[in-house]
């Protein structure tokens, strides 16, 4: 055997030597084989996160302040728990009124239910807001629907109903 065939011979088992390791140990994939994919979903989740996600907090959450003030009251109404209904009217309004004199109207109308109609406004740094409500009543044994308004105001970090109408509670 001369030279070259002992270089061909050696480079054959070099050759099969590697095929084993190889076949032994497959090299790794990439683990993020396309970086500016994974980049943009990142950034994406972020500007969410960061700046998208407090804006609409900012925005919408106020806006529910005197809904959630409104559903509570007509809660209590429907319920007949009419001083925890009295805790959520205003201060002007409670001077007006003494909760036995809010308690004898309530008995004598019975307020079913009320649902905000016709959308609710947008409320920054108001102190007040109206609200226009559908009211569901029975009075004298008859069930009937009435529109109207509800004004609150916001008092020591809440809402408090100030006035409503029709019904003037």
């Amino acid at each position: 055997m001369d030279e070259e065939q002992q270089a061909q011979l050696a480079l054959k088992e070099m050759f099969r030597h590697d095929r084993a390791e190889v076949a032994a140990h497959p090299p790794r994939k990439p683990r993020l084989r396309d970086s500016s994919r994974v980049l943009a979903w990142v950034v994406g989740v972020a500007v969410f996160v960061v700046v998208i996600l407090p804006i609409s907090f900012i925005v919408i959450y106020p806006r529910f302040g005197p809904v959630d003030t409104m559903t509570s009251f007509c809660q209590a109404e429907a319920d007949g728990e009419y001083a925890s209904a009295y805790a959520l009217l205003s201060q002007s309004r409670q001077k007006q009124e003494s909760l036995t004199d809010f308690t004898r109207a309530s008995q004598g109308i019975t307020l079913e239910s009320c649902s905000v109609n016709g959308g609710i406004p947008f409320i920054f740094t108001q102190t007040h807001a109206t609200l226009n409500v559908s009211y569901n009543v029975i009075s004298n044994g008859v069930n009937g629907g009435y529109n109207g308004t509800m004004t609150f105001v916001k008092e020591s970090g809440g809402w408090r109903v100030d006035s409503s109408s029709p019904l003037g509670y």
